[in-house]
């Protein structure tokens, strides 16, 4: 029972690394926007949050050497 809960948590772990990672890369790509926007006056792209979510919903690649 004590793997099982390790594994448990192993996973948990790692999903909540991954959670986390997505949402530092999303924060700080919104600041480098803001940063843009701040320096040139002009906002043509979505929002990195938007991007990211849209890039998630995609079919994980099959080939590796791509």
């Amino acid at each position: 029972m004590l793997l099982l809960d390790q594994a448990a948590a192993a996973k948990a772990a790692d999903a909540a690394r991954e959670r986390v990672g997505e949402y530092l890369l999303a924060a700080r790509l919104d600041r480098l926007r803001e940063h843009t926007l701040d320096r040139t006056g002009q906002n043509t792209v979505a929002p990195w949050a938007d991007r990211l979510a849209g890039v998630r919903r995609m079919p994980p690649d099959d080939d590796p050497g791509r």
